[in-house]
């Protein structure tokens, strides 16, 4: 244990945080993020369990004070927000959320005792167990935010086999082992060294042959085909890309333009299959939009094509009233979709009663969305083909895709133009490149200034637009049939895997606690 001051071990601690995002977009030096894990390790084996929570803490500040500062540009720029208040919210914002790092590892302390968590094998297994249950937590409490998971910065490595098994945590398994090795080299060098011995590199076979199975695993599964192209050919498709400025988006004034706009640029689109529109892209509600749905019905109709656009709905009742950020599927038939996974502030306002009207940013238009029933079928496509649908925010919850996306084809719809030139999009779209790989399905992504693309069923970006720019992404995808073991499964394996690991860290305490007896 370390006796010395804390202080140090407090500020290594905060920067293996703040730097631990850049193995994620745009950067991907996923190396960073494995030694940001292996520095952790130690740090955290502490004497007391408030220093062991206030180092957890830390790493949670720096991780998201780094990792997801965007969230200051959408206060600031697009909720009016003065500077100071903007990062003061911002700051209030990581340190709530950096705290789900710090209550599992003061329990942490508490289920191990002091010798036992002495042990490194033990430190190791628990620290593998304790991060792969706060990511799982992350995707669902408080209705969850699944940002900088562990395993998103190995997308693009021999590992990213086990994704269509396990799913993005079996990649943070990945991480965690790697991580849990490179540490484990190092302590047994330093205490060698410190015993003045020569360094033979002799470690426990556990984390060795932890890492050395999972990577050896992802590489084998590279190339496993779970799912398979149907039997028609591909689907042409179009996804445009407006660029309307966040600042016009819902001014009454700017919808004639914004609306010529797409149609502009669908112009010579309308011979393809599918032809998507972003997030809201007609910014009117359903029922006043109906002269021009009739009109896009008409062409749809003439043309065999389905487009599939965001706009928002209002289903009225006899007491209220309730609008819905949805989708619409335009053919020869109607089909919606409204999104029910709902951004906390952007699309619906936490305590509302005591937030609305204090500052600009708890009144941001179209803040009182209702969320969508859970059973809802997807939307249909061109040639009997169906589509699953996903809102900007829903497309980075694993299991909530993984239970939707038995389709042929997966469509998300986005509005990044909140998080203006910053990470945040990039990040957004890694995610969506993981939900590509897990499910093996191509996955057609439309925003609204950025990043539009066509991401294939392994994951990989086929074709993209520029950020910040107007066009039109064109290319084709495959109608895939089958369901990858994630489908099924989901991450539960891995949570059952974590339950294993701590129910087997709890029985060898009690044999250990019982010998010093």
């Amino acid at each position: 244990m370390n006796k010395s001051a804390p202080w140090p071990g407090h500020i290594l601690t905060l920067i293996a945080g703040a730097i631990y995002p850049l193995g994620f977009s745009p950067f991907n030096w996923w190396p960073i993020t494995l030694l940001a894990l292996a520095l952790l390790i130690p740090l955290l084996r502490q004497p007391t369990a408030k220093t062991t929570a206030l180092r957890g803490w830390l790493f949670g500040i720096g991780m998201y004070g780094t990792g997801v500062s965007w969230v200051y540009v959408s206060i600031n720029q697009f909720g009016n927000a003065h500077p100071v208040l903007a990062g003061f919210l911002t700051l209030l914002f990581v340190a709530f959320i950096a705290a789900l790092f710090a209550i599992p590892q003061a329990l942490l302390y508490r289920f191990l005792s002091r010798n036992f968590v002495a042990n490194t094998i033990v430190t190791g297994l628990a620290f593998t167990a304790s991060w792969l249950l706060v990511e799982w937590t992350k995707t669902w409490l408080l209705t969850g935010f699944p940002w900088l998971l562990a395993g998103y910065s190995l997308t693009d490595t021999l590992a990213s086999g086990l994704a269509p098994l396990f799913g993005v945590l079996s990649l943070s398994l990945v991480s965690l082992s790697s991580a849990w090795l490179v540490w484990q080299l190092w302590f047994t060098a330093s205490e060698k060294l410190k015993a003045n011995r020569q360094v033979t590199w002799s470690l426990n076979l556990i984390p060795l042959s932890l890492a050395i199975g999972l990577w050896a695993s992802g590489w084998f599964t590279q190339d496993t085909a779970w799912t398979s192209p149907k039997p028609q050919p591909p689907l042409q498709v179009a996804a445009v890309q407006a660029n309307i400025p966040q600042t016009l988006k819902w001014n009454p004034n700017y919808v004639k333009t914004t609306i010529e706009r797409y149609l502009t640029l669908s112009e010579q689109h309308w011979e393809k299959d599918l032809l998507v529109w972003s997030e809201n892209a007609i910014p009117v509600l359903y029922p006043r939009a109906q002269r021009l749905l009739e009109s896009l019905t008409r062409q749809t109709k003439a043309t065999g094509t389905t487009l599939i656009t965001g706009i928002p709905f209002i289903e009225k009742t006899t007491t209220n009233h309730r609008f819905f950020n949805g989708i619409l599927a335009i053919s020869d038939q109607e089909t919606r979709y409204y999104k029910q996974k709902l951004v906390p502030f952007g699309e619906y306002v936490p305590l509302e009663s005591w937030l609305r009207g204090l500052i600009s940013f708890f009144d941001l238009p179209m803040s009182n969305f209702a969320k969508g029933k859970a059973s809802q079928s997807p939307l249909q496509g061109p040639n009997n083909t169906t589509v699953a649908p996903f809102i900007c925010y829903e497309i980075v919850y694993p299991d909530f895709v993984a239970k939707n996306a038995a389709t042929d084809v997966l469509v998300t719809i986005s509005n990044d133009t909140w998080f203006g030139d910053s990470i945040g999009p990039h990040q957004h779209f890694q995610m969506a490149r993981m939900r590509a790989l897990e499910t093996q399905r191509y996955l057609i992504r439309a925003t609204n200034d950025g990043i539009t693309a066509i991401i294939d069923s392994t994951g990989k970006t086929v074709k993209q637009l520029p950020q910040f720019d107007q066009g039109v992404l064109t290319g084709e995808v495959k109608a895939m049939a089958g369901k990858t073991p994630f489908m099924q499964w989901q991450s539960w394996p891995i949570v059952f895997l974590t339950l294993v690991i701590m129910a087997g860290l709890l029985i060898f305490r009690q044999i250990t606690l019982r010998s010093y007896h």
